[in-house]
């Protein structure tokens, strides 16, 4: 029993002292939400632009995609479309040869998302790189919201917001749709307090000089890129108003799958970039956002669950002493899904500051995303310690139904 009481009383160490540290960033964070992003915006910026859409076995949305990618609202003269596709076996490039404004590079076999970056920024033309998922669709301005941002010399990368278009009412359903609002008020003020590093591969524009490919075995090549720009000197930057538009999974499974690889990522770029944490060279990114990002990602899920493990066979051993601690432990966790949810109402100016009154339904939801978030974190960590992880890109297939929205706004 001794040993369960040590290692209870050490995981719930880390989490209270983590949920400590979430409460103080929280707070500071609150007071960027609205804050000026101290960029100097210049809307008459129109340089070239490279396009840059990868594909695997695409053939149903890629012909949406490209339709899309040529309405946007740009000079057409100064944008390039350029598709790589990996060893597709649909009949993709056929698709997509079938248009005279798209270039088509075809690689001989599929060797995954980063190491087909990798090869078309040999070629690109652009002054500034967008690379976008075919599997989602660009709001028409996505280009003229986004760029005045990287006229900014000190701007290296922007990324921007989705807007998820097959939500149904389901409690599951309105959780993904809680978690990607948290996360994009957490992406803002941190963009306002200096950087974000979380960038979402359906929409990322890069300042070529800025941009370096991923490694080859890269997950998160988003992510991946999103801080060897940072760490180049550059800031990189969420950007509400740049939106853009995608499925969401259907499927419980299909979700938990998506959410497992896009955590295996997270902790795999956290990992390999860990000399940024506390490292003044960075300024605010190194002192402060980072070592928070490296706590949720890498440290707290395994804190967290190592704390239910111990729980649940102390409770065989000494159920009253340690059914005290688990209701430590569970009042932990609600004070940081609570203070997440009151920092998502000072951000977005919701009831809670109007009316002076929590909805607890809100408080439930966040707090459901903040498991399902963790536990991701968790098993994606435990998978990609005992096996590894593939760096090709898996599709998920009940995500690439046709999206049915008006994209090209006036």
């Amino acid at each position: 029993m001794d040993i369960f009481l040590v290692l209870l009383f050490f995981s719930l160490t880390i989490t209270l002292l983590t949920c400590i540290y979430f409460l103080w960033y929280y707070k500071k964070l609150a007071k960027y939400a609205n804050a000026d992003f101290k960029v100097n915006l210049d809307y008459s910026y129109l340089p070239l632009i490279s396009v840059i859409i990868p594909t695997y076995n695409e053939a149903a949305t890629i012909e949406d995609k490209i339709k899309n990618t040529l309405g946007l609202n740009y000079p057409p003269e100064k944008i390039e479309i350029i598709v790589i596709d990996s060893a597709s076996t649909d009949g993709t490039p056929d698709k997509v040869k079938s248009n005279e404004r798209v270039k088509l590079i075809k690689q001989a076999e599929r060797l995954g998302k980063s190491a087909a970056l990798a090869e078309v920024f040999k070629i690109i033309n652009g002054e500034i790189v967008v690379i976008t998922d075919a599997d989602a669709l660009l709001d028409r301005d996505v280009l003229v919201k986004s760029l005045p941002y990287l006229a900014d010399s000190k701007v290296g990368a922007v990324t921007g917001k989705q807007i998820l278009v097959n939500p149904n009412e389901a409690i599951y359903q309105k959780s993904e749709q809680s978690y990607r609002d948290l996360f994009d008020m957490i992406r803002s003020a941190e963009s306002r307090l200096g950087s974000t590093m979380v960038f979402n591969g359906p929409f990322m524009a890069f300042k070529r000089e800025a941009l370096e490919a991923p490694q080859q075995n890269s997950v998160a090549d988003d992510t991946e890129m999103a801080i060897r720009v940072i760490k180049k000197g550059y800031r990189a930057l969420y950007v509400a108003d740049a939106l853009y538009y995608e499925n969401i999974p259907q499927s419980g499974k299909s979700r938990l799958k998506q959410k497992e690889r896009r955590a295996q990522g997270l902790i795999q770029s956290f990992w390999w970039h860990r000399d940024i944490l506390f490292n003044k060279k960075y300024g605010n990114f190194g002192t402060l956002i980072f070592p928070a990002e490296f706590a949720v990602h890498f440290v707290l899920p395994f804190a967290l669950f190592l704390s239910v493990i111990t729980i649940a066979v102390s409770l065989y051993i000494d159920f009253i002493s340690t059914l005290i601690l688990a209701g430590v432990y569970f009042s932990l966790i609600s004070i940081y899904a609570i203070a997440v949810f009151l920092f998502i109402g000072k951000s977005m100016n919701t009831q809670l500051e109007t009316e002076k009154k929590i909805n607890p339904r809100k408080i439930i939801i966040t707090f459901l995303s903040f498991l399902q978030l963790e536990f991701a974190l968790f098993s994606g960590g435990v998978k990609l310690m005992m096996f590894g992880t593939a760096h090709k890109w898996e599709q998920i297939s009940d995500a690439r139904s046709k999206i049915e929205v008006k994209v090209d706004r006036k």
